[in-house]
C-alpha cells in the first residue's frame, strides 16, 4: 500500500454558499462549452430558456428577444444529455508533495469537483483511475450514482501507486468509450513513454480531449541554498545526488522545456491543455480555462 491515509476533501460543501455557487458556475460554463463544441453534429434544437449571467453572451437569440422582450438562449438536447469521461493518474509520481496535499489528493479534488458539477446538471459521467493500466473504471451514466462511486474509488488508498503508461491506459479506454464523449485527463504527465503522442492523436480524433496537468512546486524548481539534494525516480527508485546551487537552474530550465513540449503536443493534437500547481486554487483556473476554450470553439 503506497499511501496510508487519503486527506483530500471530496464531498461538496453544501453549507458553504460560495463554493456551491462556484460549482454551479463551473457546471454552466462546461455545459456552454460542450454545446458550442458539438452543436451541429446531430444534436437537435429543443427550445429556449431565460439567459443567465453565467451564460455565454454569444448564445443569446436576438430574434427571440425581439419577439418576447426577454433575453433568451437556445437549448439543444445535449445540454440535458451529454457524456463526460474523467481519467485520473494514480501512479507513483502522483504520490509526492512539498505542500499540504499530495498531487494525487489535489488531482482527486479537481476530478471530484468536475464530476459533481457535470452530474449535478444531468450529464452522463464516467471515470477511470490509471497507472500503466486502468485500475478502476465506469462508463458514462446518467446518474449521480457514478459520482458517489467515483468518490469511493478516489478515497481507496489501495488504488494508488504503480508504474505509468499513458499509451496502454488510453488504448484500453479506446476499447469501451462511445463517440461524442468529452474526455478530461488529469495527470502530472511525468514519465510519458515514446508512443504517448500517437495514442493522444487517436484519442483526440475520436473525442474532444482536455488535459489538466497537476504539478507540485518541487516538480519545477528545487529548493535554494540547501547544498546537496536527493532526486529519486518515482518508478525505478534510482537516486541521484546533486548540488542544488550547481544544477538548480539547469533543472528548472529542463522542466520548463519539458512542459512546453507536452503542451505543444496537445495543441498539435487539437486538444486543450491547462497546467495547475498544487500550491494554488484550482476552481477559478478551471472556469477561466473552459470559458476560454468555449470562445475558441465558436
Amino acid at each position: 500500500m503506497p499511501i496510508h491515509e487519503f486527506k483530500a476533501d471530496l464531498l461538496p460543501k453544501i453549507r458553504e454558499l460560495d463554493i456551491g455557487v462556484r460549482k454551479k458556475v463551473l457546471s454552466q460554463t462546461l455545459t456552454g462549452n460542450l454545446v458550442t463544441r458539438f452543436k451541429g453534429s446531430g444534436y437537435e434544437f429543443e427550445g429556449f430558456r431565460n439567459y443567465q449571467p453565467t451564460d455565454d453572451a454569444s448564445k443569446i437569440d436576438w430574434k427571440a428577444y425581439l419577439r418576447s422582450n426577454k433575453l433568451m438562449v437556445r437549448e439543444y438536447d445535449m445540454e440535458r444529455s451529454f457524456f463526460v469521461f474523467i481519467m485520473v493518474d494514480v501512479s507513483n509520481s502522483m504520490l509526492f508533495s512539498s505542500t499540504d496535499k499530495l498531487k494525487c489528493e489535489y488531482a482527486a479534488e479537481v476530478a471530484s469537483s468536475l464530476c459533481y458539477s457535470m452530474s449535478d446538471i444531468g450529464a452522463g459521467v464516467g471515470y477511470c483511475l490509471f497507472n500503466d493500466k486502468v485500475i478502476a473504471k465506469q462508463k458514462p451514466e446518467l446518474s449521480m450514482r457514478n459520482y458517489h462511486n467515483f468518490v469511493k474509488e478516489l478515497k481507496n488508498v489501495n488504488n494508488y501507486g504503480g508504474k505509468f503508461s499513458f499509451s496502454k491506459s488510453v488504448k484500453e479506454v479506446l476499447g469501451f468509450l462511445k463517440e461524442k464523449t468529452f474526455v478530461i485527463i488529469i495527470s502530472d504527465f511525468i514519465g510519458l513513454d515514446e508512443h504517448w503522442f500517437k495514442y493522444l492523436q487517436i484519442l483526440s480524433q475520436m473525442f474532444q480531449v482536455n488535459a489538466v496537468m497537476i504539478r507540485d512546486p518541487r516538480d519545477r524548481k528545487l529548493p535554494e541554498d540547501v547544498g546537496q539534494y536527493v532526486l529519486e525516480d518515482p518508478y525505478t527508485k534510482e537516486k541521484l545526488y546533486i548540488d542544488v546551487n550547481q544544477y538548480g537552474k539547469a533543472y528548472e530550465e529542463y522542466v520548463m522545456e519539458e512542459e512546453r513540449l507536452i503542451r505543444r503536443k496537445f495543441e498539435l493534437a487539437k486538444s486543450e491543455f491547462l497546467s495547475i500547481s498544487t500550491d494554488t486554487s484550482y476552481m477559478d483556473k478551471l472556469i477561466k480555462f473552459f470559458r476560454k476554450n468555449s470562445q475558441r470553439w465558436r
